[in-house]
């Protein structure tokens, strides 16, 4: 476990911190003036040019506070480099996913009734891989612990998604 703490602090927690807090900024629809569709026919209305600038911004600020708090790693600039590409990559992650619903006519923010697990599993999973990845180049890490880091996130997702649905800051799973 020792050997996971730091990727604790630096991928788990920044991103989904990170989420939850763009979450409230969604939900209490602050900063309006960035909540522009990039496009609306290539990904949809929900995919924004706010998210793409808050996300990276509050993963970044996590990600200094977390390191430095409980890593005692004082490299500031460095920490809020990593988070801010965690936050983007997780964001540009989701793009492949919106722009194929589109094609398929599934409506921003809706499911398909026909491979409705799959589709869950994909919604969930997607951004995951990519910030994975980007992590990959940041890190010298073995399969198996981003293979773990992947689980460990994707089971937290789905928790954190379906509280946030419960408590109506999110509107669907």
């Amino acid at each position: 476990m020792k050997d996971f703490a730091p990727h604790i602090y630096t991928f788990i927690l920044p991103l989904f911190v990170g989420n939850v807090v763009h979450m409230f900024i969604v939900k209490g629809n602050y900063f309006q003036i960035a909540a522009k569709p990039i496009s609306i026919d290539l990904f949809g209305a929900g995919k924004t040019y706010r998210a793409f600038m808050a996300l990276p911004l509050i993963c970044g600020i996590c990600a200094m506070v977390f390191r430095s708090l409980f890593l005692h790693y004082p490299h500031y600039s460095l920490s809020f480099r990593i988070g801010f590409m965690l936050g983007l990559a997780y964001l540009v992650g989701e793009l492949p996913n919106s722009f194929i619903k589109r094609r398929l006519g599934i409506a921003s923010g809706q499911q398909s009734s026909r491979y409705r697990l799959v589709q869950n599993i994909v919604d969930k999973s997607d951004s995951l891989l990519t910030a994975c990845v980007v992590y990959l180049f940041i890190y010298p890490i073995t399969a198996g612990m981003i293979a773990t880091l992947f689980a460990v996130s994707f089971f937290i997702h789905v928790f954190f998604s379906w509280l946030l649905v419960q408590f109506r800051i999110k509107k669907s799973f």
